[in-house]
């Protein structure tokens, strides 16, 4: 009577671990369906031989100076000189923007300083460079007039006696006038090139540190 009664029970304890046992099972099956641990994927290494373009400079080398060199005696009146000019436009680089100018290797045979032109070896000897200064590249040197045809491109060069912001204005024929900022400049000489693109005159000034320059005029017919 007792087997009896423990039949049952043998078979529910055997139907448990039954249970049991298929629950492992599966639950081994399910974890070994998941991968091992990740597989890194290596980052590409780019090609060496894959060269990195070269930006071009915003103060290109300086342009090839004129051949002849002019000769004007000393007291020249300013307005007796013709622009030094060109019909073909710059580079699009070097348009509208201050560029470095090399005094050591191509110094001016002369330049309009007190009233008068002095050879380049006599000038940077009295010259002060305490304040800005602006000139007109011309057939006499360096000169703070010149007369030029229209349309032609003009070399402006300029010296800066301090680091500091500098601005520039150009007075148009028509009273129009036109500033240009060109950020923090460093004391040396510079150039920009200047269109004298219709007839009349043109009248140009700087500013660095809020220190004012002379100014420039270019008759132009």
């Amino acid at each position: 009577m007792r087997n009896e009664q423990l039949k049952p029970l043998l078979v529910l304890c055997i139907l448990c671990l039954g249970l049991l046992l298929t629950g492992a099972v599966m639950a081994e099956e399910t974890y070994s369906a998941y991968p091992g641990a990740p597989t890194q994927v290596p980052t590409p290494t780019p090609a060496s031989a894959t060269a990195q373009p070269t930006i071009a400079s915003a103060y290109p080398t300086q342009p090839t100076t004129v051949t002849t060199t002019p000769t004007m005696p000393q007291g020249t009146t300013p307005g007796a000189v013709t622009a030094v000019y060109y019909t073909q436009a710059p580079p699009a680089a070097q348009q509208n923007v201050l560029l470095t100018y090399n005094i050591q290797t191509a110094p001016p045979a002369a330049v309009y300083y007190s009233g008068s032109y002095l050879p380049w070896t006599s000038f940077y000897q009295v010259f002060p460079a305490n304040s800005p200064a602006l000139w007109i590249a011309s057939s006499a040197g360096w000169s703070w007039y010149a007369t030029c045809p229209a349309g032609g491109w003009v070399q402006v060069l300029m010296y800066v006696p301090v680091t500091g912001t500098m601005k520039l204005y150009d007075l148009y024929p028509d009273g129009t006038t036109k500033y240009y900022s060109y950020g923090f400049a460093t004391p040396g000489y510079k150039y920009r090139w200047f269109n004298a693109n219709v007839p009349g005159r043109y009248l140009t000034m700087l500013t660095i540190a809020d220190i004012p320059s002379n100014y420039i005029t270019i008759d132009v017919a």
